[in-house]
């Protein structure tokens, strides 16, 4: 099969272009053609030319709000502070809170929540379910999940009524509200920490 160097689109696919065989509009010259170009209509491609440049407006916060992982931060660099918080219970177990927690007798980590850290919390009245809930900081604030444990989550902010949470549905914890998985009875606090 030949393949034809260029194709010409019929009559009418293209609604503006003049027809080859029409004449010159009222008023147009053709512009002269220089000897050796009679039957040259080829395109040809015009000379680079260099784009302007401009700076981007910050889109996010101003970089010194930014927290930088640890892996691309500088040796030397100046910790970063950051609220941290805690849960303690009546026996005076303390657990620290950093990003995303699985608690629970003997925690598992599942695919839903492949980056949080399981940690186990001693029950000797096994009323906490192995895997119980989801503990999670979000932009300084605490939110937990009810994870389907058999006892449930229930909370109980500033000394008011006992709230139970529905399973899978994650809600808001202030500092200082009592936590109540099972009969295991936990306090969240805040303590100020530095990560590096």
């Amino acid at each position: 099969m030949v393949v034809p160097e260029f194709i010409v689109p019929p009559p009418g696919l293209i609604p503006d272009a003049p027809k080859p065989d029409a004449p010159e509009p009222t008023g147009y010259t053709r512009p002269p053609v220089e000897r050796g170009e009679q039957g040259d209509h080829t395109v040809r491609a015009l000379p680079a030319r260099s784009l302007p440049t401009f700076t981007p407006l910050p889109s996010g916060p101003p970089a010194a709000s930014v927290a930088v992982p640890p892996a691309l931060r500088p040796a030397d660099a100046e910790p970063v502070a950051t609220a941290s918080f805690t849960l303690e219970s009546a026996a005076g177990e303390t657990i620290e809170i950093a990003g995303r927690v699985v608690v629970g007798r003997n925690p598992a980590v599942d695919v839903a929540h492949p980056d949080a850290r399981p940690i186990a919390l001693a029950d000797p009245t096994r009323t906490v379910s192995k895997t119980h809930a989801l503990v999670e900081v979000r932009e300084g604030r605490v939110v937990i999940t009810d994870l389907h444990s058999t006892n449930g989550v229930a909370v109980q902010a500033g000394g008011g009524e006992l709230t139970v949470l529905d399973p899978g549905a994650p809600a808001e914890l202030e500092v200082g509200t009592v936590l109540r998985l099972g009969d295991l009875a936990l306090t969240l606090r805040r303590s100020p920490g530095l990560t590096v």
